[in-house]
This record gives C-alpha cells, sequence and structure tokens, in this order.
C-alpha cells in the first residue's frame, strides 16, 4: 500500500511539473513575440528618425541595420567588408528579391537598367556617383527616401548619407531604375 501511495504521489507531481512547464513556454513565447514587435518597431522609428520621414519596410531596413558599419574591402562581399558594388546588389538580392547571381561591377551598371529624374526614385533605385568627377562612374549606393542613400563608403563602410551633402552633391552622377 505504500509503495501505491508513493506512486500516485509521484504521478500526481509529475502532472502539475510537467502543466507548468507547458505554461512557463507559452508566456515565453508572448514575450518573445512581443519583443521581436517591438524590436521592429523600435527599428522603424530608429531609421524615420535618421531618413527624416516614415518609412515601414522592415525587410529593407532590418538589413541595413545588419550591415551598418561594416568596413570598407574592395572586392569584399561580406560582413568582414563589402565594396559598393557588392553591397548593393546584396541588398538589392535580399530585400527585393533580384535573382541570386545579380550583380554587376558600378561600371557595368549603366546598362542595366533606366535613368530617372532624382524627383522620381524611389527605394531600391541605384544612385551613382563619379568620384573622381570624371564621366566615368565609379560609386553605387542605394536610394532609401528625403534624398538619403545607404552605400559602402570607403572612409566608413556601410552608412546612409544624404543626396545634398556637398562631397555627394559634386560627384552625383544620376539615378538608375533597375529591372529585374
Amino acid at each position: 500500500m505504500n509503495r501505491l501511495v508513493c506512486f500516485s504521489f509521484f504521478i500526481v507531481l509529475l502532472g502539475l511539473s510537467s502543466c507548468s512547464i507547458f505554461k512557463k513556454k507559452s508566456n515565453l513565447s508572448t514575450t518573445v513575440k512581443t519583443k521581436n514587435k517591438a524590436g521592429k518597431r523600435a527599428l522603424l522609428e530608429k531609421y524615420s528618425k535618421l531618413i527624416g520621414e516614415d518609412v515601414s519596410d522592415e525587410k529593407l531596413y532590418g538589413f541595413i541595420d545588419e550591415w551598418t558599419g561594416t568596413p570598407y574591402k574592395f572586392g569584399g562581399k561580406t560582413k568582414a567588408g563589402v565594396d559598393c558594388s557588392n553591397f548593393s546588389c546584396q541588398l538589392l538580392r535580399e530585400v527585393y528579391e533580384f535573382p541570386p547571381n545579380f550583380y554587376f561591377p558600378t561600371s557595368k551598371l549603366t546598362d542595366q537598367g533606366k535613368k530617372i529624374d532624382k524627383a522620381a526614385a524611389r527605394e531600391g533605385d541605384l544612385v551613382l556617383f563619379s568620384i573622381n568627377q570624371s564621366s566615368k562612374v565609379s560609386h553605387v549606393g542605394v536610394y532609401l527616401a528625403n534624398e538619403k542613400f545607404v552605400h559602402a563608403s570607403t572612409s566608413k563602410g556601410v552608412m546612409i548619407n544624404s543626396l545634398n551633402e556637398d562631397y555627394y552633391k559634386k560627384r552625383f552622377a544620376f539615378i538608375l531604375r533597375l529591372k529585374k
């Protein structure tokens, strides 16, 4: 009889503890979802302030956030170091679903789309520059909004700048809308 009481007590105890384990997992799942929502909202608020207008593309700004500060490396393709062409192409592949093999060096991008007016630019368009002030295009970034663009700069790595900054204003070539 003593064994039966002990066994019954063990079964009841096991049942109670397993219920509390499942309840904790459920609360944990809800907490994680709440934190993710709050994190996404904070991310968009951060970039809305930086851009100067409301932004809503979580995928785009999440990608930018992950790459911001990545150092410039000529020919680089990873977060250890990336150049402007590779960064821009990677963004277009991951955010805008361009083909996995999509890549063009900056000098070849001009043949891949249609030049558009700055006033008509929208998120995902390419911004091209002639850094050496020659007629040859030598730098590329991706247009965001409010005349802001993201790119891999040689001095500070992946960052957001404005087309209105003197340096970029002097070297601006055109904006390009690519075809997938």
